[in-house]
């Protein structure tokens, strides 16, 4: 026979056992959120290319260049040409940046060949290796010359 207080117990027994579900259940990580998707780069064009060259990609030239005529002499000179390689490749890829490429053709072929060019600029100079640098200047050289001649022939005739 069962008894009230059977009765009773079972029903707390299964109250809070309910309980302890609930509980737990509030208590357990959450299922894994969809990973957010990625924000899609976008680039703020403040200067056109004509700006970079001057600001960048020139002086960074130039300073790769003058190695040949005046090698370094000092780790810190080194380093200066190193930058110089970099900042120059990085301005290849400037040239890039949607809103300042001219065309995806050869506008972005000689934009690629300049990062590349440069950047075996800055791995000569990493390695002090003045043969390299300027073989990588006259590659250098090269990309630019091309680049002006299909894109601004009356400079390049200067």
């Amino acid at each position: 026979m069962i008894t009230r207080r059977v009765i009773s117990t079972r029903r707390w027994t299964m109250a809070l056992g309910m309980l302890v579900s609930a509980l737990a259940a509030g208590c357990s990580k959450p299922a894994p959120a969809r990973p957010a998707e990625p924000a899609s780069a976008t680039f703020k064009v403040v200067a056109p290319s004509r700006q970079i060259m001057l600001a960048v990609t020139i002086p960074a030239s130039d300073a790769v260049f003058n190695t040949a005529a005046e090698p370094p002499t000092t780790d810190e000179e080194w380093v200066t040409v190193e930058r110089a390689a970099l900042a120059l490749a990085e301005s290849g890829n400037l040239l890039l940046i949607p809103g300042r490429a001219v065309d995806d053709g050869e506008w972005a072929r000689f934009s690629h060949l300049l990062v590349d060019t440069a950047t075996r600029a800055y791995e000569a100079a990493q390695a002090k290796d003045i043969d390299g640098v300027s073989d990588a200047g006259n590659a250098i050289y090269e990309a630019c010359e091309g680049c002006h001649k299909k894109y601004m022939p009356q400079a390049a005739a200067q």
